[in-house]
């Protein structure tokens, strides 16, 4: 295939698009071809489902309990000293950002 450059831009012209003859003619689609299954799930009736650890039902009552308190909050003093440092170094490095970005356009001269 012979390429023809533009003689104003020097970029490659105009190549046609070369098209099957029969254009619309159906593909033939490959055949699928299926395995016989030799394993099958078991099945088991609902009396044999496991049951819940007593630690995970506590929690999930204290989670779940209408209070009118944030989930975030609802672990006790462990949870609002965690949300509390989560806190404070969002707003540090925010901080730690914005000192940067200062610095960065005014730069010390000498």
């Amino acid at each position: 295939m012979n390429y023809q450059r533009n003689s104003v831009t020097g970029r490659l012209g105009f190549t046609p698009v070369q098209t099957p003859p029969k254009l619309g003619a159906a593909v033939e689609e490959p055949a699928i071809t299926y395995l016989a299954g030799t394993t099958f799930p078991k099945e088991e009736g609902a009396g044999r489902m496991s049951s819940v650890p007593e630690a995970l039902l506590q929690k999930m009552k204290i989670f779940q309990k209408q209070n009118n308190v944030p989930i975030h909050l609802k672990g006790g003093p462990v949870d609002k000293v965690l949300f509390g440092s989560t806190l404070i170094l969002c707003a540090v490095g925010v901080a730690g950002c914005f000192r940067f970005f200062y610095e960065m356009s005014f730069p010390k001269k000498g």
